[in-house]
């Protein structure tokens, strides 16, 4: 079993984070990670993601939705073609920082990959942690302007999407600034199609 989880801290409300995420037909606009995607955001549904790895080639994939909790939490499983080759479960995870005045979303993003193949696409799964950071930021950009424009005020700013090692709260030891810490494991995509 291999993981990677990463965090950022939104300046907006988890009702904008949670309307950006779901709000697949505009992937393409502003994803560039999943630029492509579709299907039901609800417990037992099937999506079809369309994934686009910095390194690698796009690969579809056709998850089946194992959470999908309004403001909280997305989670969903795919497989490479058959169940127990390389598994992995995909997880968006929304905490409500903020107040009325001053609104913050942590969004905690990562997948955790399990089946036979997990030791040998070590390289397709360390690649995964660029992918998700560069999705974080598009995410935090895309909420915060709606968020912005719902409420008709300025754009707060953003905080810095960080990799949180895997197994820990995401709390950082004292003294260590985001950007320095440690990663732990990270996922990927692989280039052939997963179910």
């Amino acid at each position: 079993m291999r993981s990677v989880t990463t965090e950022i801290e939104i300046p907006a409300p988890p009702e904008d984070v949670w309307a950006v995420l779901l709000d697949f037909p505009r992937y393409g606009g502003w994803n560039p990670f999943i630029r492509e995607a579709g299907g039901r955001a609800e417990r037992g549904g099937t999506l079809r993601l369309r994934m686009h790895p910095t390194k690698g080639r796009p690969v579809t994939f056709r998850p089946k939705v194992l959470i999908a909790e309004v403001e909280t939490e997305l989670r969903w499983r795919g497989k490479l073609w058959i169940p127990g080759l390389f598994d992995g479960e995909h997880h968006f995870l929304l905490t409500d920082l903020g107040t009325p005045e001053n609104p913050a979303t942590r969004v905690h993003h990562g997948e955790t990959f399990r089946g036979m193949l997990v030791p040998v696409l070590g390289a397709v799964i360390r690649g995964a942690e660029h992918d998700f950071r560069l999705m974080n930021e598009a995410l935090a950009e895309r909420a915060t302007a709606r968020y912005a424009e719902r409420v008709g005020g300025a754009v707060p700013a953003i905080g810095h999407a960080v990799a949180v090692p895997a197994g820990t709260d995401g709390n950082l030891p004292p003294g260590t600034a985001p950007g320095e810490a440690g990663a732990g494991n990270t996922a990927g995509d692989s280039p052939a199609e997963r179910d």
